[in-house]
């Protein structure tokens, strides 16, 4: 099987992707109910984080490593919003598209496989981001009675660059994880070893603020941790933070755009010798 090129200027394979992308925004929209439960999700988990963590600081009688009972629910209830901007999606369209045999059909289509399925995953993603952050963020603010106490307009700033950043290292972690499936049977392990760390080293349930320095030290250096960097954004030290933050993620994802080239490079000429 020959491989074709992807041709055409920037703007016509641009035109391509937000067509992906507003694709999956309508596709989305036609199954009103599944928004209508990733809306419930967030603020069901919310609640009852609430609860935990007002009997735990109550009892405890005092912050810790100033973060309090606001800072605590914010940030766990922003790592649950900033999951649906993560590409778990991807790993599960690649690898079914492999096992059904229609990867190497796509590969033919003039535009990047990649890309395309970038744009796809990130138009479904950014929908449920925006239904869920409409019911959660005043439920947030009616049971925390506001914002946090070190709320300022530089740390939302901060963090959704972070976000941004996080978005493109989840993309790659996903995306590079998928490929595999290609050589082996079945690549879901490392799926479920990748989730399982986001969910340990990204402050799932537990903000990294309140665990070990040892630990926050380790869960900042990887990339498992780098995609939830904006739910730090209410800690008391993020403002000096931040551009660390940032560089960690901006190394990793050129470790992993590095990395995807040269395994999709190899899927390609695999594809290519057995196509024939």
């Amino acid at each position: 099987m020959k491989l074709r090129r992807v041709d055409g200027g920037w703007f016509s394979r641009m035109s391509k992707y937000l067509y992906a992308y507003f694709l999956s925004v309508k596709e989305a929209l036609y199954y009103p109910k599944k928004l209508q439960t990733s809306a419930i999700i967030v603020p069901f988990r919310i609640l009852m984080m609430l609860v935990i963590y007002t009997y735990a600081f109550h009892y405890i009688g005092r912050s810790v490593n100033g973060i309090d009972v606001a800072i605590a629910v914010w940030s766990i209830a922003i790592y649950h919003l900033l999951l649906y901007m993560q590409f778990r999606g991807v790993f599960r369209t690649i690898d079914e598209e492999v096992r059904k045999g229609t990867f190497e059909l796509q590969l033919n289509k003039p535009y990047h496989y990649l890309a395309y399925k970038f744009w796809e995953q990130f138009g479904k993603g950014l929908l449920n981001f925006v239904m869920s952050a409409v019911v959660a963020v005043p439920i947030l603010l009616l049971f925390t009675h506001g914002f946090p106490s070190t709320t300022s307009t530089p740390r939302f700033l901060y963090a959704l660059i972070l976000a941004a950043g996080g978005t493109m290292v989840s993309a790659g972690l996903y995306i590079l994880i998928a490929l595999p499936s290609l050589w082996i049977n079945d690549a879901r392990p490392f799926f479920w070893v990748v989730d399982k760390a986001i969910l340990i080293f990204g402050g799932a349930y537990i903000p990294l603020a309140l665990l070990p320095s040892s630990f926050q030290t380790f869960a900042s250096l990887t990339p498992f941790g780098a995609p939830m960097f904006a739910t730090q954004m209410f800690n008391p030290g993020f403002l000096s933070s931040w551009p660390m933050l940032l560089i960690v993620q901006l190394f990793w994802v050129a470790v992993f755009f590095v990395l995807i080239r040269i395994v999709f490079s190899k899927a390609q000429k695999r594809l290519s010798i057995n196509g024939g």
